[in-house]
């Protein structure tokens, strides 16, 4: 498995996670096709979704945009 050097910010945080024997097995799996190890699998992972959400999370920020049920959306117009 390739060593990843971390090239952007410091690792300042350490996340302790629990899984199921199915879910460590999904995770080094992938991991290895990826050619990265599982922690740097999951930090791409997160950096993917990061990006793709960027823009919702400030809209929720400036409460633009709700996160429940009663929140009016363009597909309510559909119905």
């Amino acid at each position: 498995m390739a060593k990843t050097t971390n090239l952007g910010d410091p690792y300042t945080h350490r996340l302790t996670l629990r899984l199921s024997d199915k879910q460590m097995d999904f995770l080094k799996d992938i991991a290895d096709i990826m050619g990265v190890s599982p922690s740097d699998y999951l930090r791409m992972t997160i950096n993917a979704a990061a990006v793709s959400m960027a823009q919702k999370i400030d809209q929720m920020k400036k409460g633009e945009v709700g996160m429940h049920e009663d929140v009016k959306t363009d597909s309510n117009d559909k119905l």
